[in-house]
């Protein structure tokens, strides 16, 4: 006995451990569905997921008591009679219409144990019989349920449910004459989801009353096969029984005996009482039970998120489009409105360009360069016809797009957005997402914050672009193409004035006049030319550049902060894959 209660007390400190995972997975479950709060049986399969911890902690709040075998079937299956012949052959549950009433659950029990169980019940629907001069095993409670197509069924339902939810072993008792009754597999079906594997028995009472190979080669077999259909799920087993051979007056009509010994009732009974004395199988059936209610919840949530798999898809699919389209748009109202568009973009790009050349035209492009800086300041502060800051408002303080430079790109965007979310929407409702999304006010509400993450992934392509023209245009091979002429020029003035300062023969100031042109003619031709190649690789070019290159950033522009309800359909997704498939 201390050996049992060892064993019982390790196998509960490890079912505790398994309880607690348990839970974990239907908490992240839960996590994960109220997620996507729009898509409709989330809210249901949440519920769902509360109810499915609570009756796995009542599960776990029993470890320490004794197990509870609940026989449950319709009128005239011999139910009762299998409840006294697994009591030991006495009448302890009237059977027919004898019963006192079909609303009483018939609790067989001694101990605590069956007090705290009546009490949970319902004491005004339990009646509890002394399991003492029985044949029931010490330690267990043996519960007998009304019929369940008794006339007064509704009334009692609620006590019956919490019958079978307290049950360790469930028994289902089937007319051996009448097997397939559909009503009695219909009640059933939910029911029998909760138990696994020992947990489940099914019970053809009766089939002493059936030709034996009949029995076996058609009733058995029809028998599970329907059980199966009706239940959608694996029939572990199935024993047959004659219970009124067990009973201590069996009554046989002496014309109508039995037809034959193919009776199961020893295998049944050892199977359901064989948990009573064997320490921690209790407790191991117990977590297999809870393990069961835990794989019944997440087969029913993979069930709904499979129904709408292929929908969800098709709408994530549409909603990218839709939203790329409307990116496309928006990229191209800050091509199209963008101030440094034509020369606009000139002083950042010749800062830039002044930095990597050197040389006589290099020095040229750094006095152009700080003229043109000059110049835009002064422009703007003697332009009467707009205040002072406006044309600097309007190309935004560092040269790039403003807030109200980002408003033809909203535009751009709604538009495009709003002309294709109806088509989006119907497939979002038909992967039974709210009606609510039908609206256009939900997909707009983050296109601000949006455009505002597309303006500055458009400055910082238009600034790259910028960079990456003037690097190709400060290479060395043209630097020393313009340069040369310029030097060349210098060094020939230079050359002959040395020359003929040391042969004494002195070159007047007219040549030098001529010089100084000939070198600033020369220069002004080089530092032309270097205008014709940035015209040639202008702004019109960066700028085509720089909405390829913005277009290509967009998914990082979606993914830093991706829209809510995209969001929703990407969880949605991945909670349908990662679902147990089957």
């Amino acid at each position: 006995m201390n050996r049992s209660v060892s064993e019982q007390g390790t196998a509960a400190l490890r079912g505790i451990g398994r309880i607690e995972g348990l839970v974990a997975d239907i908490a992240l479950l839960k996590e994960n569905l109220e997620a996507v709060a729009l898509w409709r049986p989330a809210s249901a399969l949440a519920a769902q997921c509360d109810e499915t911890v609570r009756m796995i902690r009542a599960i776990a709040a029993r470890f320490d008591r004794h197990p509870v075998v609940t026989v449950i079937g319709p009128s005239g299956s011999g139910k009762s009679t299998l409840v006294n012949a697994l009591a030991g052959g006495r009448e302890l549950s009237p059977a027919g219409h004898r019963r006192p009433t079909t609303g009483h659950l018939l609790l067989f029990g001694g101990g605590p144990d069956a007090a705290e169980l009546a009490a949970e019940l319902d004491p005004d629907s339990v009646e509890v019989l002394p399991a003492a001069g029985t044949a029931l095993p010490e330690g267990i409670c043996l519960v007998d349920t009304p019929d369940t197509d008794s006339m007064e069924f509704q009334r009692h339902l609620p006590a019956l449910e919490r019958a079978v939810a307290h049950a360790d072993v469930l028994v289902c008792v089937f007319d051996g004459e009448n097997p397939k009754r559909r009503d009695h597999a219909d009640f059933l079906a939910p029911v029998v989801r909760r138990f696994d594997g020992e947990s489940l028995v099914a019970v053809i009472n009766k089939c002493d009353r059936l030709d034996e190979a009949e029995l076996k080669d058609r009733i058995l077999p029809d028998a599970r096969d329907y059980l199966v259909r009706s239940w959608q799920r694996p029939v572990d087993r199935i024993l047959c029984t004659s219970a009124r051979r067990h009973v201590q007056d069996p009554g046989w009509d002496p014309a109508a005996g039995p037809r034959h010994g193919f009776d199961q009732f020893d295998e049944l009974r050892a199977l359901i009482f064989g948990i009573a004395g064997g320490g921690g199988r209790v407790v191991d059936r117990r977590v297999e039970n809870a393990r069961q209610l835990h794989r019944v919840m997440l087969e029913e949530a993979a069930r709904e998120l499979a129904a709408d798999r292929a929908a969800a898809r098709s709408g994530l699919e549409a909603f990218e489009q839709a939203q790329a389209q409307a990116f496309a748009a928006a990229v191209g109202a800050l091509r199209d409105t963008d101030p440094r568009r034509g020369g606009g973009w000139g002083a950042a790009f010749y800062q830039s360009l002044a930095t990597r050349w050197v040389g006589p035209v290099g020095w040229m492009l750094a006095l152009w360069t700080r003229a043109t800086t000059l110049g835009s300041g002064l422009g703007a502060l003697l332009r009467w016809a707009r205040p002072f800051g406006a044309e600097r408002a309007k190309a935004g303080a560092d040269g790039g797009v403003s807030r109200a430079g980002l408003e033809p790109a909203l535009r751009g965007y709604r538009a495009a957005f709003l002309s294709a979310w109806p088509a989006v929407s119907e497939r979002l409702v038909q992967a039974r997402f709210a009606p609510v999304v039908r609206g256009v006010d939900p997909p707009l509400d983050a296109a601000e914050s949006t455009i505002e993450r597309l303006g500055d992934v458009w400055d910082e392509a238009v600034r790259r672009e910028t960079e990456c023209a003037a690097r190709r245009l400060g290479g060395s091979w043209l630097q020393l193409l313009l340069n040369a002429p310029v030097v060349g020029v210098l060094g020939y003035v230079g050359w002959t004035t040395v020359r003929r300062f040391f042969t004494g023969d002195y070159l007047s100031g007219d040549y030098f006049t001529h010089a100084f042109w000939v070198v600033a003619i020369t220069l002004l031709l080089s530092f032309c030319a270097l205008q014709v190649v940035i015209r040639l690789a202008g702004s019109e070019r960066v700028i085509g550049r720089a909405f390829a290159a913005a277009l290509q950033a967009l998914p990082a522009v979606d993914g830093a902060a991706p829209h809510p309800l995209k969001s929703q359909l990407r969880r949605l997704l991945a909670l349908a894959e990662a679902a147990p498939h089957g």
